[in-house]
């Protein structure tokens, strides 16, 4: 499995609704509201938040790391020949699993995980219900600012109310059902404005309702009171929000009497923070700070007591004066003047008397059912027996059930049958067909980076009427964004954007907000990942991706193309593109000519084939030699480097002029007449994408010849490929192949290809045909399995 793969499997075993821990492969998107495959259309229209860059966000275990694996050459991270598994990495994974099932949070986020765990000869706990549709709902915490990171408090005169005052009053609170603490902590979530949060303690709850959108996630640059979330503005710089409270299910108009709210400080920023409460009798009282900078180091204690006979409805939070586009806060705490109420009790099941045999029993039971689904098949009563002994010798050992249960989890957790893809086929001979479960499980972590669901792994995939009907639900589930965001992002070299730096005095575009930390990259990923998925999810041509007749914008990137968003605002009814400072909403563009659409003259790998100060003609045709058309170049066999131009030189040469020189050289000929073109053709973008007509004081000479044929410009050079797309289609459908095997293509394969780009062809080059007749064919359905 790779490092993504191992998560989404724990993920999946115990039915959690976030990552495992951080790694660098999910992709900083915060929310994916918008991608919905079973809809079959995408709309003109989406939002696409996405987390600031080193941001943090919630996970079961963020200080759980496993090392990621080396991508294969010209191939992708999940092919088998470029992992292994050293011991080491053993150790590392052994580590893990005794983590994961050893973490506190787990047994509260998974039921699975508390049912498995579970002693049988003890009263089972019922969990607190959450209706549904309640996504913003929290049960209140009795822990105020546990990380003891509050170095000052806000007074101006005010009630002088400590921290560790509320830490103790909390306490009591929350057992008597008269308070608690929303720490939004557990998830990493956008909440609209207008929309209730609710905050349940006993058999209550606290509404808390903003009139801006929140978002609730994590930030590395701060230093969080608890947990690892905080709550925030949504839209970069509007540091004003206000929250009205009230009281649900109370007690005789029970409401809050005392609050107490953290803001965080945070690295390189700093500036006041303003609160004011409002109370029920139309006062207030404000306090205010200033935070200096440092995560953690400026943290603030705010708190606010009622008036005798009112309460508080609302406070007013603002940080317009705090540098940086985000005021961030933490451990909203209030107390009520409700009556003492005994919190809920958790209904209790009537304990059992059981012999040591019958919980063996009990466990080997639930262990059976569990390996099962961790090891993607059937299980043997020999196999099973295994971790049983684990179990028993821990018991021996006078371990508690659960301590015991946790120990043989931790051990199928690293088995060779959970971190490895076996496959042995059926029958005679080097070449196998796959089981059923085989096939499932290859399928699902073709479309799913991750295990097979049951209807999955109970489907008759032999059938093939079954097995295309399987792919497509795999298709139009969520899931499958994995696709694009594991299979896409390699395939375009795009989880390589984050590291281009191109030169903030040459590209101040690329550049923005304090001290330039705004920049392109999440929009130019955005805009890439948009395109595949939008194919995805309407089924629409592969062609597309060479030279599509649309693209996604924002605003920052309309502003980049030099796109007149007022004219576009009218043409298309909507004014989402107004504000090129807009980087969250996106808008499906027509596109008025072949200069854009696609991924060949797409902002994102032209900037990742370019070099911090200039063009790279030879990295963008080795790019589409190898991506576009998955034929790489030979490497180079004679050193070179494009040297500046000496200053005495008179008439200032181009890029373009300087490499041909070089290819003039009997050595270098052969393999630039292949690099070049397609490299020249791109001439037309600068190193972030933008059109340019000149390069320097230079004309741009865009002109060159693809087999055979002259073209001049991007646009001629895609008109080209278009007219005879055999090279991408192919090139296009051997990568995706090598991707669904987890290999390399061999030369047995290239028939295969052929058989699939035939079928693609007949159906209109549909996305869904492609990924259905690789799901049928010959290699996908067999393994060949070396001595």
């Amino acid at each position: 499995l790779t490092r993504l793969e191992y998560n989404n499997s724990v993920r999946d075993l115990f039915g959690l609704d976030m990552d495992v821990f951080m790694f660098p492969e999910r992709l900083p998107l915060s929310n994916k509201t918008y991608f919905q495959p079973a809809s079959g259309r995408m709309g003109d229209s989406v939002e696409v938040s996405m987390r600031e860059y080193g941001l943090k966000y919630p996970v079961l275990l963020p200080d759980l790391g496993l090392p990621g694996e080396n991508r294969a050459e010209h191939g992708f991270r999940n092919r088998g020949e470029a992992m292994n598994l050293s011991p080491m990495l053993l150790e590392q994974y052994l580590a893990a699993a005794r983590e994961i099932v050893a973490s506190p949070k787990l047994p509260q986020l998974s039921s699975i995980f508390r049912t498995l765990i579970h002693d049988p000869a003890q009263p089972l706990k019922a969990q607190p219900v959450i209706e549904e549709g309640e996504v913003n709902t929290w049960t209140a915490s009795k822990e105020f600012a546990p990380n003891l990171n509050l170095p000052f408090q806000a007074k101006n005169g005010a009630v002088s109310t400590l921290d560790y005052q509320f830490r103790f009053a909390m306490q009591t609170a929350v057992a008597d059902g008269t308070g608690g603490v929303w720490d939004a902590t557990g998830r990493s979530i956008v909440i609209k404005a207008g929309q209730p949060i609710r905050v349940r303690f006993a058999s209550k709850s606290l509404v808390i309702t903003a009139h801006e959108d929140l978002w609730v996630a994590g930030f590395s640059t701060a230093g969080e009171t608890s947990g690892e979330s905080l709550f925030t503005n949504h839209e970069k710089q509007k540091k004003v929000l206000t929250l009205d409270f009230a009281i649900e299910d109370g007690v005789g108009g029970e409401g809050i009497t005392e609050l107490a709210l953290c803001a965080l400080s945070r690295d390189k920023e700093s500036g006041t923070i303003e609160m004011t409460a409002l109370f029920s009798g139309g006062g207030t009282s404000q306090l205010s700070r200033d935070l200096i900078t440092g995560g953690g180091r400026g943290n603030t204690f705010f708190a606010f007591r009622a008036p005798k006979n009112e309460h508080i409805v609302g406070l007013r939070l603002d940080g317009s004066k705090f540098s940086g586009n985000y005021a961030l806060f933490d451990d909203l705490a209030f107390l009520t003047d409700g009556a003492t109420a005994v919190a809920a009790a958790p209904t209790m099941e009537p304990g059992q008397k059981m012999s040591e045999r019958e919980r063996r029993n009990v466990a080997r039971e639930r262990l059976t059912a569990f390996l099962a689904r961790a090891f993607r098949r059937p299980v043997d009563d020999k196999t099973v027996s295994r971790y049983i002994e684990v179990f028993n010798d821990a018991r021996d050992r006078e371990l508690s059930f659960e301590d015991a249960m946790k120990a043989a989890l931790a051990a199928a957790l690293t088995s060779p049958e959970f971190l490895y893809i076996a496959e042995t086929g059926t029958g005679p001979g080097s070449v196998k067909s796959l089981t059923n479960h085989e096939l499932a499980t290859r399928l699902a972590f073709f479309l799913w980076a991750a295990p097979p669901d049951d209807e999955l792994l109970g489907a008759r995939l032999t059938d093939p009427a079954v097995l295309e009907a399987q792919t497509q639900r795999l298709l139009h589930d969520p899931r499958s964004r994995e696709l694009s965001e594991s299979f896409a992002t390699q395939w375009l070299r795009l989880d390589q954007l984050m590291t281009a730096k191109p030169d903030p005095k040459l590209f101040k575009g690329f550049y923005s907000g304090p001290q330039g930390k705004v920049t392109l990259h999440g929009s130019m990923l955005v805009e890439a990942l948009l395109l595949f998925e939008t194919t995805l999810v309407e089924d629409r041509s592969i062609l597309d991706l060479l030279a599509a007749d649309y693209t996604w914008l924002n605003g920052r990137l309309a502003k980049l193309y030099d796109i007149d968003t007022a004219t576009l605002a009218k043409a298309t009814n909507s004014n989402v593109l107004i504000d090129a400072k807009q980087n969250s909403k996106w808008l499906r563009v027509p596109l008025k000519d072949q200069r854009r659409g696609g991924y060949i003259t797409m902002a994102g790998p032209l900037t990742v084939t370019s070099l911090p100060v200039r063009t790279s003609p030879v990295k963008r045709g080795a790019w589409l030699l190898e991506t576009i058309f998955n034929r790489p170049p030979q490497e180079p066999k004679v050193a070179f480097a494009l040297k500046d131009e000496p200053q005495s030189q008179s008439t200032p040469q181009t890029v373009r002029e300087r490499f041909e020189q070089h290819r003039d050289k009997p050595a270098c000929f052969s393999c630039h007449v292949r690099l070049d073109p397609p490299g020249f053709a791109l001439e037309r973008f600068d190193a972030i994408g933008s059109w340019r007509d000149n390069d320097g004081s230079q004309s741009v000479d865009a002109r060159a010849e693809w087999s055979g044929t002259p073209f001049n410009g991007p646009a001629e050079f895609k008109a080209l490929l278009a007219q005879n797309p055999h090279e991408f289609t192919r090139g296009f459908i051997e990568h995706l192949l090598s991707y669904a095997l987890g290999r390399e293509l061999a030369v047995y394969d290239m028939p295969v290809v052929a058989q699939i780009e035939e079928a693609a062809k007949a159906d209109g080059w549909k996305f869904s045909r492609v990924i259905v007749e690789i799901v049928k064919s010959y290699p996908f359905n067999h393994i060949r399995n070396t001595p």
